[in-house]
């Protein structure tokens, strides 16, 4: 079997929620991601991780245990239309470069964070500047600028067996779609996702979280580069790689992990250690996102949208952050230095800040609607002192029974009940009313409150407050 001269693998993270009907926040990636929308993926086969080769095994047992339930989720897919005549073209610099295309992967995390993964193989250019040409394809998830940089592919076809999926970005109006995810890549994703709301459908609605780039990870077998490299005076880019061994070295840097490495050298891309520390990294932009907008919304809906954020977070901390992933030395040198290229725990850090004092913010929230509802009953328990004080001196049926079921024709009852219950109850609201912080409807209501006020008092004034024996 033909060994590849360089793989590519390109990660694309987003983040994900399902475009319903439900008005208010919709935050509830947990309970989402159970939703039968995730069996019937057009495009994409659902995926079970079996041990089922040498490959498999060794990949499952690189990691430690709590670390194989997040990187073989239940939601995993492969694309249905890879098969061994699949491959990519890619137009850079007025040169076309062709290569297969493994595979194409999608996976999707309960805190709202998915990932796609594209695995192309190279068996033509063996040059640095065309393994650099082709890792330029991680510029397409939309442009940085316009017009386009020299460097920038200028067209990308996707060749299966039945159709093409292909884009000319030379010819793309990208203002129109500012900021979302290019054609091409969203043709890829297929009918079941979207990146705006439409109320028609039930679709996967996604949005970008890492800007214009995919991270990209490049493993290049190559003698001759390989040796120019370690020549100090012939490679100009040595000084870049952070890690330089005897037969591979290493570079690390925000978007990209390259191996150079002798022909005949066995190494690791580690692409599924990547997917995990861009779920973490994604997820925390994630709740950032959801903490700004739940800032903006109204008190009745915040303190729900809070607690469901808050619920997700822990189980972020719990089940998807790891300090350690592997006892393999290398592998953990790798996870470590990408955990300080991403900030992982400082925004940890600063993210358990954000949430607590939202978290603070919500229970004071709790205690101000519970005060409330405490006044309301201690209102309307002061407004029945004076009445149910005159029915326990003078009897229940103080009113005679014979007037009951027809007060409201009573000039006697309604006398008494604006004397002893609605004057009580006016004068109490006022009172009430009065050290409340001011604003325009208590100001309304306190004009009300004194037009009832004065309306009860000349009630009582003029007609008295009705007496027992005339009741």
């Amino acid at each position: 079997m033909k060994t590849p001269i360089s793989e590519h693998i390109f990660l694309l993270p987003f983040a994900w929620t399902l475009n319903t009907n439900n008005k208010g926040y919709n935050f509830k990636p947990q309970e989402q991601i159970k939703s039968n929308i995730f069996d019937h993926i057009q495009g994409w086969r659902k995926e079970s991780f079996f041990i089922n080769s040498d490959e498999t095994y060794n990949e499952f047992v690189y990691f430690y245990k709590p670390v194989r339930t997040m990187l073989y989720p239940e939601n995993s897919y492969s694309y249905a239309y890879v098969n061994d005549n699949s491959n990519c073209l890619i137009y850079v610099n007025n040169i076309k470069y062709n290569l297969k295309i493994r595979r194409i992967n999608l996976k999707f995390v309960k805190s709202g964070i998915g990932i796609l993964s594209i695995y192309l193989e190279n068996y033509t250019y063996n040059e640095e500047l065309d393994i650099r040409a082709i890792n330029s394809v991680s510029d397409c998830v939309y442009p940085l600028e316009l017009p386009l940089k020299e460097s920038t592919p200028k067209k990308i076809v996707f060749n299966f067996d039945n159709f093409i999926i292909q884009e000319d970005m030379e010819h793309t109006n990208y203002r129109v779609i500012a900021g979302k995810i290019s054609p091409f890549i969203m043709d890829l994703f297929g009918p079941s996702f979207v990146q705006t709301p439409d109320d028609n459908k039930p679709v996967i609605l996604i949005e970008p979280l890492m800007g214009s780039k995919m991270v990209t990870l490049c493993l290049f077998k190559s003698d001759i580069t390989f040796k120019n490299l370690d020549s100090d005076n012939t490679y100009q880019y040595k000084q870049e790689f952070t890690l330089l061994e005897q037969e591979r070295h290493y570079l690390l840097s925000s978007f990209l992990l390259l191996c150079i490495s002798k022909s005949t050298v066995e190494s690791k891309l580690y692409d599924q250690m990547m997917c995990l520390l861009l779920i973490q990294k994604a997820s925390l932009l994630n709740f950032s996102n959801q903490i700004a907008d739940i800032s903006m919304l109204p008190k009745d809906e915040l303190v729900m949208a809070i607690e469901t954020l808050y619920e997700i977070y822990i189980q972020f901390i719990n089940q998807m952050f790891f300090d350690e992933v592997t006892e393999d030395e290398k592998g953990s040198w790798v996870y470590q230095n990408f955990t300080k290229i991403f900030n992982i725990k400082e925004e940890i850090s600063q993210m358990d800040f954000e949430m607590k004092e939202v978290h603070e913010y919500a229970e004071l929230i709790t205690r101000q609607q519970s005060n409330i509802k405490m006044e309301i009953l201690s209102l309307a328990g002061a407004g029945l002192v004076i009445p149910t004080f005159v029915t326990g001196f003078f009897g229940m049926n103080i009113l005679g029974s014979d007037k009951l079921g027809i007060w409201w024709k009573t000039p006697e009852v309604l006398r008494w009940l604006n004397a002893y219950v609605a004057l009580p109850v006016l004068i109490i609201l006022y009172y009430y009313t009065w050290s409340r912080r001011r604003s325009r409807r208590l100001l309304i209501m306190k004009i009300a409150l004194i037009a009832c006020l004065t309306i009860s008092l000349f009630v009582l004034i003029k007609y008295g407050g009705g007496t027992t024996s005339q009741l």
